[in-house]
């Protein structure tokens, strides 16, 4: 921290960054909301009848900021709701391209050259949406906000990289009648079969959703597995796992958010993912629900162990933490105090960190807001900023080839080094 002082907000817009954990659903502010409520005609007063969420009464902007996206959450259950009401303005091609162009402005804007937006594609979908369509409004809402911060004269010279952009499309590990027409419809037509069940047939299909996005040139470059975690074990979607892995998609989990280290475990040792969303019960020995072979809870030495063993796992074979401050302040109460949160633990075990947001409206934060807290709260040097903003970069599933990918992050490598050069020369330090 001491360090870094020197640094303003204004100097941590300047560095490029990435963030490679951001839900579009949970990045539509309250005001776009409201205009996207009223240009398809939708009463938010009675979606939050029919929902049961909120309570509203007007449907007015102040109203959504009070009732629908709160300061605080007891739990990430809580923290879950919101989403469903939000995703009443998005299940049309206009309504995801605006909310998709206003998200991707919102990143350039603070520096973020690479982004990866995470959505469920079958909350957006009603019959007569289809599938493709879902996917390529979202990307043209994006691309046309590339495009146009890409016009910049620094940009166009190659003095800077460019703005670009990747989608992760997510399965549900828990998945209910309330979450659109598509799951309603599988409720319906699937009597008898269980949550488990039908949350890994439709995550599945996600998996084969984004392949054929792929085929069709979409800038789709990963499947990700989202929802609450209790009872809802990544090992039940690893058909879902698989078939990307077989295809070289990549893949994350949402995983260690609200539950223990086994999540984790699960995600990267049974699933094969890539990244980890979240982590952030990682160190959490006392979580560890397995029995022993005596049908006893684990011994500390055997916790010890059996939390060491994932660690190394991790950091040997370069598995990546989407970790998200912020959110993690909100949806678990034991992390208010963020100074108590395991970022630091990740820093001293080598663990790469890819600051990310999670949800930018529910959570009311920015890239630059992490950034912020991480090196107020933790003890980052020069050293550990460079590998902060680069390591995400170097985690990225990247729409583009090996060669391609490799060319962008050494530009931005070259980019970072001058513009921390000119950041320490306006501030008298050599």
């Amino acid at each position: 921290m001491t360090e870094l002082n020197y640094l303003t907000r204004k100097d941590i817009k300047k560095l490029p960054k990435t963030d490679l954990h951001v839900h579009l659903d949970g990045s539509v502010p309250p005001q776009l909301v409201y205009d996207l409520a009223k240009e398809q005609e939708i009463d938010l007063v009675e979606v939050s009848r029919r929902l049961g969420i909120g309570d509203l009464e007007t449907g007015s902007v102040e109203e959504l900021e009070s009732k629908i996206f709160k300061e605080t959450y007891d739990s990430l259950s809580e923290y879950l709701v919101p989403f469903e009401f939000i995703n009443e303005v998005l299940r049309s091609e206009k309504g995801l391209e605006r909310a998709a162009y206003e998200l991707a402005s919102d990143n350039f804007r603070e520096g973020v050259r690479y982004f990866e937006c995470r959505f469920a594609p079958q909350k957006h979908w009603k019959n007569g949406f289809k599938w493709l369509n879902i996917i390529k409004s979202v990307s043209d809402g994006m691309q046309a906000a590339a495009n146009e911060f890409n016009q910049q004269e620094e940009v166009l010279s190659g003095r800077e990289p460019s703005y670009k952009f990747g989608l992760i499309l997510c399965g549900m590990r828990m998945i209910n009648e309330h979450m659109g027409d598509y799951f309603r419809y599988l409720f319906e037509l699937h009597v008898g079969l269980d949550l488990q069940n039908l949350s890994s047939m439709a995550s599945l299909e996600v998996a084969k959703l984004a392949d054929l996005a792929i085929e069709e040139g979409l800038p789709v470059v990963g499947f990700d597995l989202a929802g609450r975690e209790d009872g809802f074990p990544a090992e039940a979607h690893l058909n879902a796992y698989m078939y990307c892995y077989e295809r070289g998609i990549g893949t994350t989990c949402h995983a260690g958010e609200a539950y223990g280290p086994e999540s984790i475990k699960s995600a990267v040792k049974d699933c094969m993912a890539r990244r980890i969303g979240h982590g952030t019960q990682l160190f959490r020995k006392g979580q560890i629900h397995k029995l022993n072979e005596e049908g006893r809870k684990l011994s500390r030495d055997q916790r010890r162990s059996y939390v060491s063993d994932i660690v190394e796992w991790i950091a040997d074979n370069r598995v990546t933490l989407e970790v998200c401050l912020k959110s993690n302040s909100q949806t678990l109460p034991e992390y208010r105090d963020l100074t108590k949160h395991p970022f630091q633990n990740f820093l001293d075990k080598r663990i790469r960190i890819a600051l990310s947001t999670d949800n930018r409206a529910i959570s009311r934060v920015s890239v630059t807001d992490e950034y912020e807290r991480a090196i107020n709260l933790f003890d980052i040097d020069g050293k550990h900023l460079k590998n902060l903003c680069i390591g995400g970069f170097k985690a990225a599933f990247f729409p583009g080839t090996y060669l391609e990918k490799r060319a962008y992050i050494s530009k931005v490598i070259d980019y970072y080094n001058s513009t921390i050069q000119e950041i320490k020369k306006s501030h008298g330090i050599s």
